[in-house]
């Protein structure tokens, strides 16, 4: 059974859709597996580098969405639908850096903030990322 299979079987379903938390629970399943699989994929590479995990929307199948995981040894410049973690190779240390959702969850956060709106359903870290890549202050 393929992810396009299954994408459309749930889109023919109609009505019943699924919700942000089951696609963030569905989307966590082996993401830390990956991001190990990623760091070794470079074992090569023995100085401090950055793991980049991109999140993709397919376009035939608006429900489905991957996440894309490579390395790079410069720190990328922020943008949309990308978290990004630094691996040092020589103690294993991997650490989370920043994560910038979708363009809407940006806009939504950034608007929400100029009223003086607070969501306690929104991680601060996140609410905190949103607004400084809003302002460019990112890094």
């Amino acid at each position: 059974m393929t992810v396009g299979s299954e994408a459309i079987k749930l889109l023919q379903k109609g009505d019943e859709k699924q919700g942000v938390i089951d696609t963030q629970r569905e989307m966590q399943k082996g993401y830390i597996d990956d991001l190990i699989k990623c760091a070794k994929r470079y074992k090569d590479w023995t100085e401090l580098f950055y793991i980049c995990v991109q999140t993709r929307r397919e376009r035939l199948l608006s429900n489905v969405v991957r996440n894309q995981f490579y390395g790079r040894l410069t720190r990328p410049t922020p943008e949309y639908d990308l978290a990004l973690y630094s691996y040092d190779p020589k103690t294993e240390n991997l650490k989370f850096e920043w994560v910038v959702p979708d363009k809407e969850t940006v806009e939504q956060i950034v608007a929400m903030d100029k009223l003086g709106i607070v969501d306690p359903e929104i991680d601060p870290d996140l609410w905190k990322y949103c607004l400084q890549f809003h302002s460019r202050t990112l890094r």
